[in-house]
């Protein structure tokens, strides 16, 4: 049985300590179950399709950026509901990046009830 909803994880990638712990203690004030991850590679040693209802990636991290996480997910047929996040407005990244089926892209600094309505839009999409 999948989880849905709230009984699932919504997991923040991102580089900057401060920024991903903001956003856990964000999400823990609206009732939704958080992982973090300082990268790519952390999240993906851990990721459970099954149990993660929503990613919020970080655009600019070293190693690989939110946009490389995203397209590689999307080639391995993972279609968990993405909402990236980025401190600079670029209209070309953000077309690849709904290319890609990101929900939405959020300009840093980000505002928190805009993220919690699209964090409730994305772990109310049904998990195929």
């Amino acid at each position: 049985m999948t989880a849905t909803g709230k009984d699932q994880f919504v997991c923040v990638v991102d580089d900057d300590e401060a920024v991903r712990d903001s956003t856990q203690m964000l999400l823990d004030v609206y009732g939704f179950k958080a992982r973090t991850y300082p990268g790519a590679y952390e999240f993906l040693a851990e990721f459970d399709a099954a149990r993660t209802g929503c990613l919020i990636l970080d655009i600019h991290m070293p190693e690989m950026t939110g946009v490389e996480l995203l397209s590689l997910l999307r080639a391995r047929g993972v279609d968990t509901p993405a909402i990236v996040v980025s401190g600079q407005n670029d209209p070309v990244l953000g077309e690849v990046l709904t290319r890609s089926g990101a929900l939405a892209i959020l300009n840093k600094p980000v505002n928190e009830d805009e993220l919690m309505r699209f964090v409730e839009q994305a772990l109310a999409i049904p998990s195929s």
